[in-house]
């Protein structure tokens, strides 16, 4: 009777050898604005999911500038690749640092026309 209420993908332990847990430090203004926005992507992970993918196949990425002081650590629950997208924009395009990532994602997720 409950089998119609688990998530597609995840099992009865509630854990998918596809899908991680994992703590990511941002910035706290990019975390409410990933809140805001992630109700028309279903959750944060597939609008986390969704950003990274574009912002993969920019040819001119956003340049996400994490100048404050105030950040959250929040935990997602991503594919692996999502998760290991995230690493690999990390230090091919913002100097290893994972909070001007999401910083650009949440920029991506913001624009009106996306060119690729």
């Amino acid at each position: 009777m409950n089998d119609w209420k688990r998530q597609k993908g995840i099992g009865k332990t509630r854990n998918s050898p596809s899908m991680v847990a994992k703590r990511y430090t941002m910035p706290a203004a990019a975390a409410e604005q990933l809140k805001r926005v992630a109700s028309s992507f279903g959750s944060q992970g597939r609008a986390i999911q969704v950003a990274t993918e574009i912002l993969s196949r920019m040819e001119a990425p956003p340049a996400a500038e994490v100048k404050t002081r105030e950040m959250t650590r929040t935990t997602f629950r991503l594919h692996n690749s999502t998760a290991e997208l995230i690493e690999a924009l990390s230090r091919k395009l913002y100097d290893n640092d994972r909070a001007q990532v999401f910083a650009a994602c949440v920029k991506v997720l913001k624009m009106k026309r996306i060119r690729i």
